[in-house]
C-alpha cells in the first residue's frame, strides 16, 4: 500500500494478515492433506486385506471340497472360487483439476490381484503351494496366528493364515511393494498439489486484500491532495463499495466542516488582525506627533486616547484568550455550580460602568444549578450584562430571570432598551459586528454563544416585550 512510501516503519496490515492467514492455512492443509493421506493408506491396507481374504477364504473352500486339485493350477477351479477381483480401490492416483499427472501415475496397470498360498501341515511339512517365494519359510509360530493377518519380519509380504480341514495351516498373502509403490505415488500428488495449492490460494487472497484496500488507497490519495494545498478534494464516494460508502461520506462531511472552520478561522483572524491594527495605528500616530509642541490640555486629551486604545486592544486580547478557553473545553470535566454567585460576580465588574449609565441591575437568579465551567460562564453574564448597559436608557434596570422546563433551565438578561432591529438580528451572533456606534470589538455575542454550545446548551435573543431585548442561556436538561 502507499503506507510504505510514507512510513517505511510502519507495520503493513496487508502483510500482517497474509503472514497470520498464510501461517494457519498452511498448518491447516498440512493437518488435513497428512490425516488424508494416513486414511488413504489405511484404506488401501484394509482393501488389500479383504482381498486376501477373500482368496484364503476360497482356498480354504477348495481344499474342504476339492483336495485333490488343491493349489493345482490346471484344474484348481478358478472359475469357481478363485476368480480374479480387480485390484484394490484408490489404488490409481486421482487427476489434478481434471488432468492426470504422468509423473505420480502408476507405470504399468497393476493387473489381478497378485497372490500366493501355501499349504502346510501343522508339524511344517509342505502338502503345496502356489507361487510361495523361495524366502518365505515354515514358521511354528503360524499355527498360533489363525485366521489374523500380519506383516512379515522382512516388511515384503502381507500373510493370512487359518487352520485347514486336514489337520493343515493354510497361509495365503500378497507382496506389498504394490501397496508401498501406491503410498508413494499417493504421497507425491500431495506434495505436490499442496505446492501447487498453496501458493495459488495466498496469491488469491493477496489480490483479494488489494482489491480490499483500494478505496483506503484513495482516501489516502484525497488526504494527501488535502495536505497539498486542495481543499476542494473529496473522496470519491460513486466508486466506493457498500462497506466503505458510509465511511467516505462520514469522511466527506468531516472535510467539508474543516474547511469551513478553516474559512472562519481565516476570515476570523483577518477581522482580529483589523481590529487590533486600527487602535495601534492610531497610538503609533499620537506617538509621532508627540515630538511636536504641545499644550498640556492638547497632551493630557493624547494620552487619554491612547489610555481607551490601549484598554481597547486588552480588552480585545482578553476575549481571545476566553475564546480560546472556550474552544478546549471539555464537557466531560464540567461540574455543577450554582449561577448566582456567578452572575453576582458579573454584576460586580460591570457595577462602574452601569454607575455611568446609569443603570440599575436586578439581583441574581437563585437556586438555577447547572453543569458548567464557571469562569467561562461568568464571561458570559459579563458580556450580556455589558450589552444590556449600553443599549438602555440612562436610569434604565438591567433583570435577570430564571425559568426551568422538561427541555432544560433557561436564564436571561433583559434590558428595556433600544433592542435590536430586525436588520440586524440575522447578523448578530457575527464574529466583529456591533450596532453600536462606536467602542465594543463585536466579538462578546458571537463568544457568549459559543461558551454556552461548548456546554451543551445554546444562546438565543428575543425582542423584550415593551422594547428591548432579551439573551437567554439555555442549559441542557440534564445538565
Amino acid at each position: 500500500m502507499a503506507e510504505s512510501a510514507t512510513c517505511p516503519g510502519r507495520p503493513s496490515l496487508r502483510r500482517r494478515f497474509i503472514v497470520w492467514f498464510g501461517t494457519a492455512f498452511l498448518l491447516g492443509a498440512v493437518v488435513l492433506r497428512a490425516s488424508h493421506y494416513r486414511a488413504t493408506i489405511d484404506m488401501l491396507a484394509r482393501d488389500l486385506d479383504v482381498q486376501l481374504w477373500s482368496r484364503l477364504a476360497a482356498l480354504k473352500a477348495e481344499e474342504r471340497f476339492a483336495p485333490d486339485a488343491l493349489l493345482d493350477p490346471s484344474v484348481r477351479g478358478d472359475d469357481i472360487f478363485l476368480a480374479d477381483l480387480p485390484p484394490p480401490t484408490g489404488w490409481a492416483v486421482p487427476r489434478f483439476l481434471g488432468f492426470p499427472l504422468p509423473a505420480l501415475e502408476p507405470t504399468a496397470d497393476p493387473g489381478p490381484f497378485r497372490w500366493f498360498a501355501g499349504v502346510w501341515r501343522r508339524e511344517g511339512g509342505l502338502v503345496d503351494d502356489l507361487d510361495l517365494p523361495e524366502t518365505l519359510a515354515w514358521d511354528p509360530a503360524w499355527v498360533d496366528r489363525s485366521d489374523t493377518f500380519w506383516t512379515s519380519a522382512d516388511g515384503r509380504y502381507r500373510l493370512a493364515a487359518t487352520s485347514g480341514g486336514h489337520d493343515t495351516v493354510l497361509v495365503a498373502g500378497t507382496p506389498l511393494e504394490p501397496l508401498d509403490r501406491a503410498a508413494r505415488a499417493t504421497g507425491r500428488y500431495q506434495l505436490l498439489t499442496f505446492v501447487i495449492w498453496v501458493p495459488a490460494m495466498l496469491g488469491v487472497v493477496w489480490l483479494a486484500l488489494t482489491r480490499a484496500f483500494r478505496p483506503l488507497e484513495r482516501v489516502t490519495a484525497a488526504a494527501r491532495q488535502i495536505r497539498s494545498g486542495r481543499f476542494a478534494e473529496r473522496i470519491d464516494v460513486a466508486r466506493a463499495d457498500a462497506e466503505f460508502a458510509d465511511m467516505a461520506v462520514t469522511l466527506n462531511d468531516m472535510l467539508d466542516r474543516l474547511d469551513a472552520i478553516r474559512v472562519a478561522q481565516s476570515r476570523f483572524n483577518a477581522d482580529v488582525a483589523h481590529q487590533l491594527l486600527n487602535p495601534v495605528h492610531t497610538i503609533l500616530l499620537e506617538a509621532d506627533a508627540g515630538g511636536r509642541s504641545r499644550t498640556a490640555a492638547e497632551l493630557a486629551a493624547a494620552l487619554a486616547r491612547v489610555d481607551g486604545l490601549a484598554r481597547r486592544i486588552e480588552g480585545l486580547c482578553g476575549t481571545l484568550l476566553t475564546w480560546s478557553q472556550s474552544a478546549a473545553l471539555d464537557p466531560a470535566r464540567l461540574t455543577l455550580v450554582d449561577l448566582e454567585p456567578i452572575a453576582g460576580s458579573a454584576a460586580d465588574r460591570v457595577a462602574a460602568r452601569a454607575a455611568a449609565k446609569p443603570a440599575v441591575i436586578g439581583p441574581p437568579p437563585e437556586g438555577v444549578v447547572v453543569k458548567g465551567d464557571a469562569a467561562l460562564l461568568e464571561e458570559v453574564f459579563v458580556n450580556l450584562l455589558t450589552n444590556a448597559i449600553d443599549h438602555s436608557p440612562a436610569g434604565g434596570r438591567v433583570e435577570f430571570v430564571a425559568s426551568e422546563s422538561p427541555a432544560g433551565r433557561r436564564v436571561s438578561v433583559v434590558d428595556h432598551g433600544s433592542g435590536v432591529s430586525a436588520d440586524e438580528a440575522p447578523r448578530l451572533f457575527e464574529h466583529f459586528h456591533t450596532g453600536r456606534p462606536a467602542g465594543g470589538h463585536g466579538i462578546g455575542l458571537a463568544l457568549s454563544r459559543r461558551i454556552m454550545r461548548a456546554h451543551g446548551g445554546d444562546l438565543i435573543h428575543e425582542p423584550t416585550f415593551g422594547g428591548g431585548a432579551t439573551f437567554t442561556l439555555v442549559f441542557p436538561a440534564d445538565g
